[in-house]
Order: C-alpha cells, then structure tokens, then sequence
C-alpha cells in the first residue's frame, strides 16, 4: 500500500470542477464562499508560457476571492489549458471572447447577480472586451492589460527570436504551424495575429464597466494612461495603480510568485463594486462533470479525478476501449507546470494516444497546480520529500481505478520521478523518462545536481571551442578561466568515479544505491525507454553513470534511449513537439 501522509486541506475545498460550453468545451472551476454572493468574480487567464506561468497565482486569486466572500470563476479559454481546441484553430478571437461569455453565465448560474472580470495581460485586454458587450458587469479589474496587443505580439516573437531555437531538420515533418508562427512553445497564427493588431481598446466606443481598476506593472516606467483618459471621457470611474508582483507571477513555474499585492487591490474594488444598473438575464449554461473532446484524428472522453485527499489530475479515456491495448498511461507534472505539461504537450498527447485506445491520467503532484500541499510541506516544490510518495499513490490509484499495465512518463522531475517508480519496484510496465537531469535519489537527502550544472557547463565549453567569437573573448580576457577550470576539474573527478564505479561492478564488489544495478533489476520487471534532446546534460550523464550495464540492456531491448537533435530542454520548437511525442507514442504502445 502506498505511504500516507496529511494534507493541509481538501484538494477541491471550497471548489468544483466543471466542463461548460454548447458546441465547444472549456474546463473551470467555481469556488465558492461559504455564504451565498450576488458578485462574481470571473478571472480570464493571459495566452500560452504566460498562463502556465501564471496558473498558480490565478488559483490563488480565485481561493482567496472566495474567503473574503465573493463568487469566483476561473477557466481555461477556448483551445488552451484543459479545454477543447488548439492555438491554430481558426477564429481564435470570437472563440476566446465566446468563452468569457460562457464563463460569466456560469457565474451567473452560480448565483452572482452581477460580475467583476479581472484579466492578466492578453486575457485583461479579452475582458474589456467581452465585459462591453454585457450589460451585468459592475467593474473590470486589467492587470498589465495591452490596450494596443500589437505591442503585446511584438515583445512575444521577439522573445521567440531570442531563444536562439533550431530549425526543424531536413524531412521532420511539421504540424501545419510555420515557423513564423511560434511564440515560445505555442502560436499565434496570421489570422489571430491580425485580429489581434487590429484591436485598440482607446478608440472603443463602449466602454467595459462603469467602474475598471488599472494595475499598471511596476517594473516599467510608463502605464496605460491613453487607455485611462480615454476611460474617464466616456464617464467610467476609474482607479489606476501601479504595483509590485507581476513580473515575479510571470517567472518560470518553479520559481513563480504569487503576487499578494495585487490580488489584494483586486479583491477590495471587487467587493465595493455597486451592482449594475441594468443587470441582463441569465443564460442557463450547461456544466458536467465529464466532457466529450472531438479533435483531429480523436473522440475522446474526460473528467477530473481525486487520487487521495491530495491530488488531482484529468483522466482520458477512448470512447470505444480496446482490450487489446490495456494500458495506462500516468503523465507526471513536469517541474511546476500543471497537469498540461511543457508547451500544453500532456494534452496533445492525451487525446492522442486515447485515440489508440490507451487510457492517459495527468497528474498534477501534490503542492503543484490543483492538487493541495500536504501537511508539513511546501507548495510549488518539484523535488520535494513526498514526491515519490505521489508517484507511488498514482501508479496504486491506477492499478486500481483504471486496470491494465501501468506505463508512466514525465519530463525533467516528471521523468525523474517515473523512472524512480520503475527502479524503487513499483509494478511499472514501462517508465519513459524525458531529459531527465539526475538519476539517483535518497529521501531526506538533497538530489545532486552538480553533477548535471559541470556536464551541462562542459558541453557549453565544447560548443565554444568550435566558435571563433569565443576564442576571441578568450583573448580579450572576457572568459571566466577560474571557472571553466572548475568545470573542468569537476568532470574529470565525475568520469573518474564513474570509471571507478564500473570496474567495481564488474570485480562483483558490493555498491550501495548502484543506478545500473537498479536499471539491471528493472529490467527484469519492465522497460525504460529514455528520451532526450540531444545536448541535454542527462544524456551524457546516462551513458555515464549507466556503464556496460546500459549497453547490455539496450542490446536485449530492456532499454532504448531516442536522442532528439536539436531540440532544447522543454522542446520548445513545435517540430520538436512533434517528434517526442511520437517518441512517446512508440514508447508506450511498442
């Protein structure tokens, strides 16, 4: 039986999750006071990297919203997050304001009278303009709101320019999206990105809500001030702040803040926002708890589910089950990002492989995304001391709940923490660990990641010697020598041990905590199919650390490893999205 240990709080305390939509279904969760609100508060996420960033600062608004006394939704907008649809669908713009249409009805059927929208960049500029179309809405709450996305597109595909990412390689065939379109592991295509440049909120001629709050960000100098004159011309009360929090919200997941500042502001004008003065009617919205997902090439179902009094995850299942296949797949969260995984791949590749007739759970650990922290512990914690205990509780749930072989998957921590399951002797079929950065792990113990920085660090130093401008830094004394020797000692002491290791192993010396020993045993029960990019720091460490061991393995098919070219850590490119998850396909139903 897996371990048991507290939580802090029920996973879904105070909150239900819901599917809503008539023709296209988005995920959403209503959390609700503990008295009944006439105010909701209707929270719109900004658009791709931004909202996986921001996942965890929204649901802490959406529970903080609901202790002080309001009603409060949140949701994924159409052909994002959990819901129906992909970033090349066309019409993005009417799909998008469609769902903040449909979100505020659910609020609505909740029991709100009338609504404050509250938007995050894009999703601020989504909400001025779905709140002007509604006649219910007291006040909108913009928070770094582009009243220009113009702007807004410009930094995205120059940040894009900056990854430095590679072109697809000669024959890899592509997913429709050029690569023109791409901003850092989504896209936007022409079409979006000329609706999008065409809006420009100050020469709206209606205005949002009577009353808006501005939350300008404080890491820039200038605000939306054209915005808020143009606001107070029309007669809006209008209330324009500058505070500190959301460049910290917008920090990668594993090191993201919750911007308490501005949640604060937020909640406090929600909740002296008067009703409006001509409320409209309801619109009775249908909500389930499962969901039908019709996509390209897949007709699938899905629900959330609760594995124990911690975590959650979303399960997909094939319509029509194929006894042949009898396998499940469990997805583990990948660092901090939510059960959608790096670049929303865990979705595309759910509804995929349910097509194929596997059933796919992806699983948000506890402290990460909807799942609740256990007690004694912090949330947002990837490596944290409960985290094979998760593992544990998933693989046990889905033995259980779900039947068949149990594959699992992750990457980064997620393939960590599946390989771990495989090698600690859970009754894993097939682990499928993707870049993973460390291989060995003892509770109570900090996981080593030394050894990943000097191999990562000697592979950066390789590159460079094959470059000129890097030989000329050298002689201009630009190069930090000190470290590159460190680097360099530190690998040389990395091999030597394990060299050392390796000629133990074959003596028949007793080693403590052996990886190939453990990979041996594995072995023997199931298969490890690795997965990375080609320059990641875990490749070389597994040829590395796995010896003659590997070799071994590999040669009787207990053990594959499929090196991507190119691609970078999260496999941020879309042409690299394509290829490790067919990697990941042939992983799981070889």
């Amino acid at each position: 039986m897996p371990n048991r240990v507290g939580c802090a709080r029920p996973a879904v305390a105070n909150s239900e999750q819901i599917f809503f939509g008539e023709k296209r279904l988005r995920m959403g969760w209503i959390h609700r006071p503990s008295e009944p609100s006439s105010t909701g508060l209707v929270i719109v996420p900004p658009f791709g990297f931004e909202e996986v960033c921001a996942h965890r600062s929204l649901r802490a608004f959406a529970d903080r919203a609901a202790t002080a006394g309001l009603l409060a939704v949140r949701f994924d907008l159409d052909g994002t997050g959990d819901s129906a649809g992909d970033d090349v669908d066309p019409d993005r713009l009417a799909a998008w304001l469609a769902s903040i249409d449909d979100a505020c009805e659910v609020a609505r059927g909740a029991g709100a009278t009338h609504l404050v929208l509250v938007g995050v960049r894009l999703g601020a500029t989504l909400a001025a303009l779905a709140a002007a179309q509604r006649t219910d809405v007291a006040g909108l709450v913009a928070i770094a709101l582009p009243a220009k996305p113009k702007a807004l597109l410009r930094e995205l595909f120059a940040l894009q320019g900056q990854l430095g990412l590679a072109p697809a390689p000669a024959g890899v065939p592509d997913d429709g999206v050029r690569a023109a379109d791409e901003v850092v592991g989504f896209a936007i295509t022409s079409e979006t990105r000329a609706q999008l440049s065409a809006i420009d909120l100050t020469a709206q001629p209606a205005p949002p809500a009577p009353h808006v709050l501005v939350i300008d960000r404080d890491d820039q100098k200038t605000g939306n001030d054209a915005w808020v004159a143009a606001l107070r011309a029309r007669g809006v009360a209008v209330e324009q702040t500058r505070l500190p929090g959301y460049l910290e919200m917008m920090f990668d997941p594993h090191v993201a803040k919750v911007p308490d500042a501005i949640i604060a502001a937020a909640i406090a004008f929600a909740a002296r926002a008067p009703a409006p003065l001509a409320p409209q009617p309801a619109r009775a919205m249908r909500t389930s708890a499962k969901g039908r997902f019709v996509g390209d090439g897949y007709d699938v179902d899905e629900e959330l589910v609760q594995l124990d009094d911690a975590m959650v995850g979303v399960v997909t299942r094939p319509r029509i089950i194929d006894a042949r296949v009898g396998r499940t797949l469990l997805l583990i969260s990948s660092g901090a990002t939510h059960r959608i995984g790096p670049n929303r791949m865990y979705v595309r590749l759910a509804r995929r492989l349910a097509a194929r007739g596997v059933v796919v759970a992806r699983i948000d650990q506890s402290g990460i995304g909807d799942s609740a922290t256990r007690r004694g512990q912090l949330d947002n914690t990837v490596y944290s001391d409960v985290a094979l205990v998760d593992t544990r509780v998933a693989i046990a749930w889905a033995k259980r709940v779900l039947g068949g072989e149990v594959a699992v998957s992750g990457l980064c921590s997620g393939g960590f923490h599946a390989l771990r399951a495989g090698l600690d002797g859970e009754p894993v079929a097939i682990a499928v660990p993707i870049n993973t950065p460390v291989f060995h792990y003892e509770p109570g113990k900090a996981l080593d990641f030394a050894t990943t920085r000097a191999t990562s660090e000697a592979q950066r130093y390789r590159r460079a010697l094959t470059e000129g401008d890097s030989w000329k830094k050298l002689l201009r004394g630009d190069v930090d020598v000190r470290a590159a020797v460190n680097v360099a000692r530190r690998r040389v002491r990395d091999t030597a041990q394990a060299f050392a290791l390796e000629l133990a192993r074959k003596a028949r010396l007793p080693l403590k905590h052996d990886f190939p020993s453990q990979l041996r045993d594995f072995a023997g029960r199931g298969t490890a199919r690795f997965i990375f990019a080609e320059d990641d720091p875990g490749h070389a460490m597994l040829a590395e650390q796995g010896g003659s061991t590997l070799t071994e393995l590999e040669a009787r098919d207990r053990v594959s490893i499929v090196s991507i070219s190119g691609a970078d850590h999260t496999f941020t490119a879309r042409w690299a999205q394509t290829l490790v998850l067919d990697a990941i396909e042939r992983a799981v139903l070889r």
